[in-house]
């Protein structure tokens, strides 16, 4: 009896080790539902991921791990989307890392108010204990001295800009900045800043990084 329960513990730690790294793992999730996932392999990784001793128990967990019928891979939705989008890309982008003072905001408006009609883009981002500005690197020193050096905390400089603008859809598809995410983060990309603003979806990275950048992003919306 004492063994039976010993087992029963040990089955419901298995399938319970399964299912949070298939949950953790959308990738995973995805090829479980379209039926292209080697389940013996998979069973394997989550062993040794997460210190199981039975493979046949883990292969077991596995089988049964139930999808949500509601769920489904959503990528021909977000091709379709994309494909309607367009690609702009910027170059010499810089950000300023700024206190969250409480004056800050009033110094914000007014850098804001010196570029309005002057075609440089000025993002605005608040974090909890920091302001960020993306914007031109060729207006980021006057925006500088509005905003005051005591103020700055550092500056990034010459840095890229990728825009990917969608049609007013984008609203009823989710998954489209996951998607453009593990694209280019697959290629081995890293995002200084990412930035999602109703039909634009920006990405801010390394200036050595533009060209695969670019080059993946073209890809998906030329559908190439």
């Amino acid at each position: 009896m004492a063994r039976a329960k010993k087992k029963a513990a040990g089955e419901v730690s298995t399938a319970s080790a399964v299912r949070d790294y298939i949950d953790a793992h959308p990738s995973v999730k995805d090829c479980l539902r379209m039926g292209i996932i080697n389940l013996s392999a998979l069973a394997r990784q989550i062993m040794e991921e997460k210190g199981l001793k039975s493979e046949e128990a883990a292969l077991v967990a596995c089988r049964r791990y139930e999808l949500d019928p509601k769920a489904k891979v959503n990528e021909e939705a977000i091709l379709l989307v994309l494909r309607r989008s367009k690609l702009e890309i910027r170059t010499k982008v810089s950000i300023l890392t700024m206190r969250p003072s409480w004056h800050i905001y009033s110094k914000l408006e007014k850098a804001m108010s010196a570029m309005r009609g002057r075609n440089h883009p000025l993002h605005v981002i608040q974090g909890t204990g920091s302001v960020t500005v993306i914007t031109d690197g060729s207006v980021s020193g006057e925006i500088r001295q509005i905003l005051g050096e005591e103020e700055m905390l550092k500056e990034q400089k010459n840095l890229v800009e990728l825009i990917v603008t969608s049609p007013d859809v984008i609203e009823d598809v989710p998954g489209i900045m996951a998607y453009l995410s593990t694209s280019l983060s697959s290629k081995g990309i890293n995002f200084i800043e990412v930035i999602s603003v109703y039909k634009d979806t920006m990405f801010v990275i390394e200036e050595r990084d533009m060209m695969a950048s670019f080059d993946t992003l073209n890809r998906i919306v030329s559908g190439a």
